[in-house]
């Protein structure tokens, strides 16, 4: 009796300590549709980037297979503000960095716009604006 108290108190516990968390992707391209860097963040206090894709005409890179084909690529750091979002990809060594992502972001009620620059060393660089998905 007591060990099947101890099991329903602890499968109770973990029901309670497991929240559902929602990701979002942020797309973020180039007014010509040439550059784009797309970021899938986690629903935690801080920006957590779960995944991404880059593309460049027609290279592209990804932290995963699911997110699309392309070259391997890492977070290398993202840091977010009030007004700023900055995001660097990173090959897999981390010993060089593929992208850097720059925006500027407000809000106001349920509504969120974001603009700013994309860089990939040796490629270019672009203006981008970006919406949620």
């Amino acid at each position: 009796m007591i060990r099947l108290a101890a099991i329903v108190s602890i499968a109770s516990l973990c029901g309670l300590a497991t929240p559902s968390l929602a990701t979002e992707w942020v797309n973020c391209a180039s007014p010509d549709g040439g550059a784009s860097f797309d970021f899938l963040v986690g629903a935690t206090d801080v920006l957590s980037v779960v995944g991404m894709t880059i593309t460049v005409g027609e290279k592209v890179w990804a932290t995963d297979p699911a997110y699309g084909p392309g070259e391997p690529t890492s977070v290398g750091q993202a840091f977010e503000t009030d007004t700023m979002i900055l995001i660097d990809a990173v090959d897999p060594g981390v010993t060089a960095r593929i992208a850097e992502l720059r925006l500027f972001k407000a809000t106001e009620a349920d509504a969120s716009v974001y603009g700013g620059t994309m860089r990939v060393p040796g490629q270019g660089v672009w203006a981008v604006s970006c919406s949620e998905q």
